[in-house]
């Protein structure tokens, strides 16, 4: 999964290291009522969504370093189900700057200084979408979007604009 890019800069040859990053949109939840949206918790079909974009992934042999989850009920239902599928030992944190109104640039900067080569976010809509398309150096896919439980992978040396590739995104089968 991991890949390297080697070049020479005279008698001194760099390996720059490839990162990894998947943004993943909660499954499908319940309908949301006034001033509770943090608290939408998923429904069965959301779980159901979750479970097959889980092992669609791990069909791919993906994996990841880290996980990072909105505050939000959904988000949180979401990752554990995605990690309890996987078997992964992967502990989520709870990230309080990806919320639905979350900021692109804020979080691509808090990205930048991460140790980690691979990250998984799990997150919402708008700002799953948004942060694909900042981060992404070609326009989308005209037939990609963020369906609930989609994970969109990107890869790149570092996580800023329009500096990674889009690599592939995967929706739950119906």
């Amino acid at each position: 999964m991991k890949s390297h890019s080697h070049f020479s800069l005279g008698q001194k040859a760099m390996v720059v290291k490839t990162k990894r990053l998947y943004i993943m949109r909660h499954g499908h939840a319940e309908p949301f009522g006034y001033d509770q949206d943090a608290q939408r918790a998923l429904t069965e079909q959301g779980y159901d969504e979750v479970r097959s974009t889980a092992e669609q992934f791990a069909a791919l042999n993906e994996d990841f370093d880290a996980i990072f989850v909105s505050p939000y009920l959904r988000a949180q239902q979401t990752a554990n189900e995605f990690i309890k599928v996987l078997g992964t030992k992967t502990l989520p944190q709870t990230l309080d700057s990806i919320t639905p109104s979350g900021k692109e640039l804020d979080v691509a900067l808090w990205l930048y200084d991460l140790p980690y080569d691979s990250i998984l976010l799990v997150t919402h809509q708008p700002f799953a979408y948004q942060l694909v398309d900042m981060l992404a150096d070609q326009p989308l896919p005209a037939v990609f979007q963020m369906e609930t439980a989609a994970i969109a992978a990107l890869e790149g040396e570092l996580f800023a604009t329009a500096c990674c590739q889009f690599r592939w995104a995967i929706s739950p089968k119906h």
